[in-house]
């Protein structure tokens, strides 16, 4: 995994200042016949660890895909053509007290009882934390990505 805390603050910045300027990332990963790429737009929130959240529900697919196979990648692209791509592993998060702090403090509380009526236990709420192994951003034109 990358230790967050030997990249300067600078890198760290510019990599925040991307993703919370997306609506939504695209999160890739093999689907169950352990072939086909899969590709979507998920909610994704940025932890002040770097550590990437990505909630679901039981319903999709990518229960299964990510149950199968963990390593995914998530790529944000900002209004300003900046984009960053995570690589990594996608685990479950079951403290219940991170998916009740996301519903009182991202996107609408009404929103996410829509999905969950029962909120945090609610059991077709999955979250998942993305821990990357490696994170590489460039501005589109510049055909080259960066690295820490």
């Amino acid at each position: 995994m990358i230790d967050w805390t030997t990249i300067d603050e600078t890198t760290r910045a510019t990599i925040r200042r991307i993703v919370e300027g997306c609506v939504y990332g695209n999160l890739a990963t093999i689907g169950t016949d352990g072939l086909t790429p899969r590709v979507r737009p998920v909610c994704a929130f940025l932890e002040p660890d770097f550590t990437i959240l990505v909630p679901s529900h039981t319903a999709t697919r990518k229960i299964a895909e990510i149950a199968a196979n963990p390593r995914v990648e998530i790529v944000f692209c900002d209004t300003e053509h900046w984009q960053v791509r995570f690589r990594g592993e996608a685990r479950v998060e079951t403290d219940k007290a991170v998916k009740k702090r996301l519903i009182e403090t991202t996107l609408s509380p009404k929103l996410w009882l829509g999905f969950f009526p029962r909120a945090e236990h609610d059991e077709r709420f999955v979250l998942y934390r993305i821990h990357s192994k490696s994170v590489e951003w460039m501005k589109e034109w510049e055909l080259a990505y960066r690295t820490p």
